[in-house]
């Protein structure tokens, strides 16, 4: 090969190098002084827990959420004695679904 052609391969290859390197400088860096502006994220609303459905937590599907049933959802295992009207240990579905409707706080 002659001097051009290794030449012209060098600028090729050099070419093909630079278009197809990843783009570093791509981001600016801010200078002294000034503030790198903060990614735009939208704030997300404060969540309120769901209550499980009934069925969820009749693991055992006996028609009733004992004590222990309930233990896996802590807000319902807090109020357990309250809704259990007759105070018989389990919770039937409309006893559960005191603590299941939406405006229950």
């Amino acid at each position: 090969m002659n001097t051009k052609t290794l030449s012209c391969l060098g600028v090729l290859a050099t070419v093909i190098a630079l278009t197809t390197a990843p783009r570093a400088h791509a981001q600016e860096v801010p200078q002294r002084g000034e503030e790198r502006p903060s990614p735009q994220t939208s704030p997300t609303p404060p969540t309120t827990p769901v209550p499980r459905s009934f069925q969820d937590l009749d693991r055992n599907a006996d028609g009733a959420i004992s004590k222990d049933e309930a233990a896996v959802d802590p807000p319902l295992a807090q109020v357990f004695g309250t809704l259990d009207q007759d105070a018989d240990g389990r919770l039937t579905s409309e006893e559960y679904a005191v603590h299941a409707r939406p405006d229950n706080p």
